[in-house]
């Protein structure tokens, strides 16, 4: 596949077409943005959206979610310099922003909301996934959508219970839809599933799903399956979420914990409390002198009780 003669000597990660017959050179995975937005269902039509692109590296969904009519507004914490973006962008004579920081820092005061949010390929990478789709609910406007992709450890637990287990390999597919529907997820800090350090949370769908629900989602869609963001190498999660309305801010305290408005009620005091008080205050010390000298001869007396001064 030709590259694009402004790319020459340059290096990237996603291979793809910039312009009819020249492509990126990208060193690890071929995509078509077009069959692959397709594929997580985000409308050919954008026309007078506003879309963010969380995770856009080299940006072939950036790009190809302006060319289907949406003012695009790309997020990563690389360099666009490095990772080629802006070339590409120049090629494409593009209007995209670019803002290069993280989705734990991306707040709607600094970058509005949006009609559509793309996330694919970046939650595993995180740490916080959970509250990285927080921000991402912040930065949502009450009607809009996100599309979602993301590596999913089912594959991995159902093979390793099979082998811990002994069972025959026959119940592969019954295993992996028990723990399919188990809403767990496997911090990967040996990085067994994916061999990079990068990598760190896979959750099952079920996981996925209501990690969105409980972050300010509703009519969860999700998919395990091959897609072409990972050019159908692994089964993955893909899928939409609409923003819910009635759950503007899922950060907020009020979400994750109580908060004491009141104080309880005291405890009862106990008769020796009751008759200190009957006293004046200044016989209160010997009165508490007293009560510890009778309790340490009862104690000599009997051994085998414990007692507090």
């Amino acid at each position: 596949m030709p590259i694009h003669p402004r790319l020459v000597g340059q290096a990237c990660y996603h291979k793809y077409e910039i312009a009819p017959g020249l492509f990126t050179p990208g060193k690890f995975v071929e995509v078509d943005p077009k069959r692959c937005l397709d594929e997580l269902g985000v409308p050919g039509n954008l026309t007078g959206l506003r879309a963010l692109d969380i995770g856009a590296w080299d940006g072939p969904f950036t790009f190809e979610m302006e060319r289907r009519g949406a003012q695009v507004t790309a997020l990563d914490i690389q360099d666009p310099d490095v990772t080629v973006f802006n070339i590409v962008k120049e090629i494409k004579n593009s209007s995209a922003t670019y803002v290069r920081g993280s989705v734990y820092d991306a707040l709607p005061e600094t970058l509005g909301t949006y009609d559509v949010v793309l996330f694919v390929g970046v939650y595993y990478h995180l740490k916080n996934p959970v509250m990285a789709i927080q921000r991402i609910r912040r930065l949502l406007s009450d009607t809009g959508t996100l599309f979602i992709e993301g590596a999913s450890t089912t594959e991995y637990l159902a093979e390793y219970l099979i082998s811990s287990l002994g069972l025959p390999h026959s119940t592969v597919q019954s295993v992996r839809e028990i723990v399919d529907r188990l809403p767990i997820s496997c911090f990967d800090y040996e990085h067994k599933i994916y061999p990079h350090w990068s990598n760190w949370w896979f959750p099952t769908t079920r996981c996925l799903e209501v990690m969105l629900l409980d972050s300010g989602f509703r009519n969860v869609c999700l998919e395990l399956k091959k897609n072409g963001i990972n050019n159908y190498a692994d089964r993955r999660l893909s899928g939409r979420a609409e923003a819910d309305p009635e759950k503007a801010d899922p950060a907020a305290q009020k979400y994750e914990h109580d908060v004491a408005t009141t104080l309880g009620s005291p405890p009862e005091p106990s008769r020796f409390d009751k008759l200190l008080a009957r006293l004046p205050s200044a016989l209160h010390p010997s009165a508490v002198r007293l009560r510890r000298t009778f309790r340490r001869l009862k104690l000599k007396r009997r051994p085998d009780l414990k007692f507090s001064s």
